[in-house]
């Protein structure tokens, strides 16, 4: 990963006009990720533009530059694009970067990324993009000040699911703890990204746990939420059910868990799993034309979810 690093270095070193971006729907980790590099990237006098499609959800508006972030597409001549926890370049969501004449730097840490960076920093071993970045700037030798800590250590915690997940790894406690002795206070970040649920949250959660079923034969539990579902409940941030694929994974009975909901014309789901229970839930995303990690990996299909006569769910 060194020769990767000061490659990556250099691509820095020789840009003055930097994009950051990542997937769509910002989420704790590739967010964190992102805002910590420019922070950094402004303090070498770098001019940066921060560009995520459907911006900042409400969890995460307490990250230091978040209000940077813009949730359109920003024309401009760039000597840098560098993308945060995608698979594939089209996973941004801006059609107009698959006409990005600029060079790439692209971080993941997805076993499933396609490398399609002129420099890929992509380790499918760290927790998290977070630990990833973590790791490049001690390598660079960059300062890490209290607001780019706090960044970190929310990518970090948000991934890990508060570092209970197996994908925290002595390394990862390791960087956490450093992270923590330049500033950033993880009982703050925990309570802004992971416990915060609006009286509105609380009761779409409470319509999926009844929307919950077990498949005591094939040990599957799984929930449903449909557009009609869905209509019930006004304005809920998008990342609303965040965590509650999570909370299904906890049945102990169960190998593995998965939240279907309707997002307009699309269905998304997101499955999880536990190391002790053998079973690799990317191959089954990958079925939908999905991805991700072995234990946590979603995907998106064309259609709607609607219950029939006799109480079964259909896609049609």
């Amino acid at each position: 990963m060194q020769q990767h690093f000061e490659s990556a270095k250099n691509l820095i070193d020789q840009s003055a006009n930097i994009l950051l971006t990542m997937h769509e729907r910002m989420d704790g980790d590739d967010g964190g990720a992102l805002l910590a590099l420019g922070g950094h990237l402004e303090n070498e006098g770098k001019h940066v533009v921060y560009a995520i499609k459907q911006g900042v959800p409400p969890a995460l508006s307490f990250l230091p530059g978040a209000k940077k972030i813009k949730d359109d597409w920003v024309e401009g001549n760039y000597d840098l694009l560098i993308t945060f926890g995608c698979s594939e370049l089209v996973r941004v969501g801006f059609p107009q970067i698959l006409n990005a004449k600029c060079l790439i730097l692209n971080f993941d840490h997805h076993p499933d990324n396609q490398n399609f960076g002129h420099v890929n920093i992509v380790d499918s071993k760290k927790s998290s993009v977070a630990e990833l970045v973590y790791d490049f700037f001690n390598y660079c030798g960059w300062q890490i000040d209290k607001d780019i800590a706090t960044c970190l250590l929310t990518g970090i915690i948000t991934d890990t699911g508060g570092f209970m997940h197996a994908n925290t790894k002595a390394s990862t406690l390791e960087a956490a703890a450093q992270l923590m002795r330049k500033g950033a206070i993880p009982g703050k970040i925990m309570n802004h990204a992971l416990k915060r649920k609006t009286p509105g949250v609380l009761k779409a959660w409470g319509k999926a746990i009844k929307n919950s079923f077990y498949d005591a034969k094939n040990k599957i539990i799984y929930s449903i939420m449909t557009a009609e579902d869905l209509s019930e409940f006004q304005s809920l941030p998008l990342a609303a059910f965040e965590g509650f694929v999570e909370t299904l994974n906890t049945v102990p009975e169960a190998k593995f868990a998965m939240f279907l909901k309707q997002d307009g014309e699309i269905i998304k789901g997101s499955l999880r799993s536990d190391i002790f229970k053998n079973v690799d839930v990317a191959k089954i995303a990958h079925i939908f034309g999905g991805g991700g990690h072995k234990l946590a990996a979603g995907f998106s299909v064309a259609g709607k979810l609607v219950k029939d006569k006799m109480g079964k769910w259909r896609v049609v």
